[in-house]
């Protein structure tokens, strides 16, 4: 929004009057009087703004439609203000003042200043290597469970009935039943069981202790004797393992280069405006404007 206001303001500021259509493609979608507005006049007003929301309006037709009344409506506001010697009141000078010194900051710095600033493929190896364990996959494995259930309140005997019947599923595993179709049959985990136990990928920490210390001692293929758990019974099967690595550089190049490009401009940035000040002969006094100021808060 603050953008949108900022655009629009130099807008005023500078196009006292409307740019005529010189281009025969251009159609009019807007008239002044006589006037016009052209398509080509809108898209020169759409390149004011940054390319991401310029992408964003061009795929909404309401706030492309809604820019294009805001931009008329300020044309035609602005023309009655400068009528009526509004822009020539000292206290909307000083404004347009500061308006046009946070514009020209701001479009220097970003045109001029950062728009030299690139990343090498140096710089990404560097920041690849340096930062290794951003890009780091943990341990994980890919199980599936039957679960017969047991809690506090079940008295032994029925403890013992939902041991026995994990007992006899676990030897139907053994006879080469197919785990899935057990799952979905027998399985008392209501979330898992229509995927034939499957829990999908997962990590240390996300398993009760007794499970996690099963499910990673196995390898693909291989099937759990009965585990014990605050649920139940378990009878747990890996499918797949994913060991510890780090992501290939591939992978992570359009995140690594965009993070170091923004990092880069805003250290040119910074070093020209600390060199601008200098040169300048500069200063500025924040206890004159504020008083002493506790190192706290410095």
């Amino acid at each position: 929004m603050r953008t949108l206001i900022l655009t629009m303001l130099v807008l005023m500021l500078f196009s006292p009057v409307l740019l005529y259509a010189t281009e025969k493609e251009t159609k009019v979608v807007a008239r002044i009087g006589d006037m016009q507005f052209t398509t080509s006049d809108f898209q020169r007003w759409m390149e004011l703004n940054p390319e991401e929301k310029q992408k964003t309006i061009e795929a909404d037709s309401k706030k492309k439609a809604n820019m294009l009344t805001q931009i008329i409506t300020s044309m035609v506001i602005a023309d009655v203000a400068r009528k009526a010697g509004f822009d020539k009141r000292p206290d909307i000078m000083e404004k347009k003042k500061f308006v046009v010194n946070g514009f020209l900051t701001r479009e220097y710095l970003e045109r001029v200043v950062a728009s030299g600033v690139s990343v090498s493929e140096e710089d990404i190896k560097k920041y690849y290597e340096e930062n290794s364990e951003r890009f780091s996959l943990r341990e994980q494995v890919r199980a599936r469970h039957i679960l017969i259930r047991v809690n506090a309140q079940m008295d032994e005997a029925a403890k013992l009935a939902a041991r026995k019947k994990a007992a006899e599923l676990l030897a139907q595993v053994g006879a080469g039943s197919d785990f899935a179709t057990l799952a979905q049959d027998h399985s008392e985990d209501m979330m898992s069981r229509n995927r034939g136990g499957d829990l999908g990928m997962f990590g240390h920490g996300q398993m009760v202790p007794e499970f996690e210390t099963a499910a990673f001692a196995l390898q693909p293929g291989e099937t759990s004797d009965i585990v014990e758990t605050k649920y139940g019974y378990h009878i747990i099967r890996v499918e797949e393992r994913q060991e510890d690595s780090v992501k290939p550089l591939e992978e992570v190049r359009q995140m690594i280069e965009p993070t170091l490009l923004s990092e880069k401009k805003r250290e040119a940035v910074d070093k020209f405006i600390q060199q601008a000040m200098q040169d300048a002969k500069a200063e500025v006094d924040t206890e004159a404007l504020l008083g002493p100021v506790p190192d706290i808060i410095k």
